[in-house]
């Protein structure tokens, strides 16, 4: 069994003899949920969220009994990351003389070429998301194989979770801003799911929707400006590895686990975000606070 790593200040506390610093409280208002997942209060939380000490708390989850989570991370995020790019089908490059609608058609052909292998990454990742957030968040403390268990056994409500904000980000993508006000208020979703094993996916939206209020817009800056952060990179070392060899040379290959490999720690560090968010703003009620 893995002991449980929540800090023994609640979020958004200052830690015993820890320095002052904005976002830390003595006495932080409580967000409290009941068995069932609902809110049980107004739902605003004790704090104005802070960036600075949710990065921080994403980085020492990422140091946090790292040897479990890379595993995880190589099986979830390595593995059919590389899968995809040494199986799936080779990219499609126009011809130097192509016109508009060529290139328009070669796009959509590439994409529909990779899209069975985009779904498997996609899912592989969220599954892999789950169950890092199981060994993060348990309450008790719980070993890889629960945590996998527990990820395998909420694939239902992750379907209809899918479902669900689908539509509810296919409607805001009409306006832009309201999409990514969403981003803000629904960070908390996949955290809320794992650490109350909601089975209920309209609670854990609820939930989430509750404890960030009067912070949506702050969280939405964070994982607006991390996911650029992250993309930039990604297209940089993309470059790179570009150069390394055509598709099926063995420099291609090198340069496919290369990115596989940097996709992977971003995966890593995206579920480390999530969770710092949910950190900082979820307290339990008295005697359940994050033992």
């Amino acid at each position: 069994m893995m002991p449980a790593i929540w800090p023994a200040a609640a979020p958004g506390a200052r830690p015993p003899g820890a320095p002052e610093r904005q976002g830390w409280t003595d006495a932080p208002k409580i967000v409290t949920f009941a068995r069932n997942g609902e809110p049980e209060n107004d739902g605003v939380s004790m704090v104005k969220f802070d960036m600075g000490a949710a990065w921080d708390d994403a980085m020492t989850l990422v140091r946090a009994h790292l040897p479990l989570t890379s595993v995880l991370a190589g099986l979830f995020f390595f593995l059919p990351g590389i899968a995809a790019a040494l199986l799936g089908p080779a990219p499609l490059a126009p011809p130097g003389n192509a016109t508009p609608e060529q290139i328009s058609a070669l796009f959509w052909e590439q994409l529909r070429q990779q899209l069975p292998w985009l779904a498997m990454v996609m899912v592989a990742s969220t599954l892999g998301s789950i169950a890092i957030l199981r060994l993060w968040l348990a309450r008790a403390g719980t070993s890889v194989g629960e945590a996998l268990g527990f990820t395998f056994a909420m694939i239902p409500t992750m379907i209809l979770l899918f479902l669900v904000q689908s539509v509810l980000f296919g409607i805001a993508a009409l306006l832009i801003i309201p999409a990514i006000y969403l981003i803000g208020r629904f960070a908390a979703v996949y955290p809320l799911l794992t650490d109350r094993n909601l089975k209920n996916p309209f609670a854990a939206l609820a939930g989430s929707w509750q404890l960030t209020r009067g912070n949506g817009w702050r969280i939405a800056l964070f994982v607006v400006l991390f996911v650029i952060a992250m993309l930039v990179i990604t297209i940089i070392i993309g470059a790179v590895t570009g150069i390394l060899g055509p598709h099926g040379s063995f420099g291609y290959v090198i340069g496919s686990a290369i990115n596989s490999a940097v996709s992977a720690a971003f995966g890593l560090l995206n579920t480390a975000v999530i969770a710092s968010i949910y950190r900082q703003l979820a307290v339990r009620t008295a005697g359940e606070v994050f033992q």
